[in-house]
């Protein structure tokens, strides 16, 4: 007897299951995984709907493994299955938090300072940000977040995307001069912090960074006349000022909704939403990359480790976090919904 394909085991394992799973897809996941998702979001969205699930007790998050431990710490009740534990995350990683903590030694001695984690941290990061009366954020939300920050406190510790914090602080209108970067293997001296609003993490994305550059925007400009160049707030200042727009995932695909017909856009973001927009939209705008960047660990999730997956759901798949750190990185993700 044949054996069953990826395909048809995923479709059977969802009819049994029914109502009591749910599975979730991130915009950086590749079409032929993204076609079984029952929701697709970026980290924002994503989060909301972990949050709002109410029948299913089982979620299968096919992303990477900070978003479903996001998943574990925003609804404990529920088992959360990832097809690949190894999908992990750069920018997550940069932050330790055994080095956030020495850092926090010195920086927590400055007055009433706000830690702020994007999501893309581990669980441990989180909780140290909601313990310290801190919040996470999203690209999408980065700007709210930061305004809430400095209404709570004198300055802001943002890690580990130290370009998604500048790109918003300068937003804001803080000046360079009120930044400083906090490198764990070359820690800045006390002095240099004194007149730092914003002490960001020495942290970046290298889907976006430093791949998406301002000559690349250049030579988008020149292949392509009156390209509209929108890039996402994890490339360098630098890049971001050089480009017409910046926007998370889904402040992208609203960007790329609002432009008259014909209009030529070229994307700064992971390629499997680039080519997704570009089938989607081409009869309305003409989408190209501005690089070709993938992210090689949203590419771990497969249909065949999907298949598996759904197959077994067993602790090999499922995701756990620490009750005690689930208490205050809950505070933290919280914080962020309410604001």
């Amino acid at each position: 007897m044949a054996k069953d394909s990826p395909h048809k085991i995923i479709l059977d394992r969802k009819k049994a299951l029914g109502g009591r799973m749910v599975i979730l897809g991130h915009h950086y996941q590749a079409d032929e995984v993204i076609r079984y998702a029952d929701f697709i979001g970026d980290s924002l969205e994503l989060a909301r709907k972990v949050s709002e699930i109410k029948q299913a007790q089982i979620i299968v998050f096919c992303g990477v493994l900070f978003m479903a431990q996001t998943a574990v710490i925003l609804a404990p009740d529920k088992h959360v299955y990832i097809p690949d534990k190894h999908a992990g995350c750069p920018l997550a990683d940069a932050a330790a938090i055994d080095d956030v903590l020495r850092a926090w030694e010195v920086i927590g001695e400055l007055g009433r300072v706000i830690p702020i984690t994007y999501v893309n941290s581990s669980a441990e990061i989180k909780a140290f940000c909601g313990r310290n009366g801190g919040a996470v954020c999203t690209s999408g939300n980065a700007l709210k977040v930061l305004k809430w920050a400095f209404a709570q406190g004198e300055r802001v510790f943002f890690l580990p995307d130290q370009n998604l914090g500048r790109n918003t602080a300068r937003t804001l209108g803080l000046p360079d001069q009120e930044m400083a970067i906090w490198d764990p293997l070359n820690p800045p001296l006390p002095k240099a912090l004194e007149n730092a609003r914003v002490i960001l993490w020495h942290g970046w994305c290298p889907v976006h960074a430093p791949v998406m550059t301002v000559r690349g925007v250049e030579e988008a400009r020149r292949h392509h006349e009156n390209v509209k160049v929108i890039v996402h707030p994890e490339a360098d200042p630098e890049t971001v000022m050089a480009s017409d727009a910046f926007g998370s995932t889904a402040q992208i695909i609203d960007y790329v909704k609002a432009q008259p017909l014909g209009t030529r856009v070229a994307i700064g973001t992971e390629i499997n939403m680039v080519r997704r927009l570009s089938e989607s939209y081409h009869a309305i705008v003409n989408i190209v990359p501005l690089v070709e960047s993938a992210c090689a660990d949203m590419a771990k999730i497969t249909p065949e480790k999907l298949a598996c997956c759904l197959m077994e759901l067993t602790e090999d798949y499922r995701v756990r976090v620490p009750e005690n750190v689930i208490a205050d990185a809950r505070l933290a993700l919280e914080r962020m919904l309410r604001i």
